[in-house]
């Protein structure tokens, strides 16, 4: 009967890291919350399933995640024709998005004025310089596609770090 709970209890587990993955996307830190499970996994079995190595993986991973997540969307507007205006507009534009954001309606709203501000900033820094709509537009465009991008690499990283933590306690 022990083997039963046990299992029911880990699929419960799993069931919370995956909602946790998820909560990615509404801005908050899934990744982060799946690094702290993984080391109260760790420490509670004695890093004997989950060993260090792999617990020091899922750091990695997760600061990866928040890496790419920052410069992606830059990266991408640059590449797409964005001036240094156009990508400091969509930096800081996305970053007062996320602190309006969760301030009107959070956690979604952080995430939802991110994109909003990040594609206005791009167009505003475009707009100084071109002085042109159509371009400016296009910029921000792609500074919208490139956070979009950023959180999805980041989710897929979260989801390598969750295969580790399940692949290394179901036993």
């Amino acid at each position: 009967m022990l083997p039963v709970i046990y299992k029911i209890l880990l699929v419960l587990f799993y069931t919370f890291l995956s909602l946790s993955l998820l909560s990615t996307m509404i801005g908050v830190p899934g990744n982060w919350i799946l690094v702290a499970m993984a080391l109260i996994v760790g420490l509670v079995t004695k890093f004997s399933d989950l060993t260090f190595w792999y617990f020091l993986v899922c750091v990695g991973l997760a600061t990866l995640g928040e890496v790419i997540e920052s410069f992606l969307g830059l990266a991408v507007v640059a590449k797409r024709g964005g001036g240094k205006l156009g990508v400091l507009g969509s930096f800081v534009g996305g970053l007062l998005g996320v602190i309006l954001g969760s301030g009107v309606a959070p956690p979604v709203g952080s995430v939802i004025f991110g994109f909003l501000g990040a594609f206005a900033g791009a167009v505003l820094g475009e707009l100084v310089k071109h002085q042109q709509m159509d371009t400016a537009l296009r910029i921000g465009f792609w500074s919208f596609v490139g956070r979009v991008s950023a959180m999805a690499v980041k989710m897929a990283l979260g989801c390598v770090i969750l295969w580790i933590i399940i692949t290394t306690t179901w036993t």
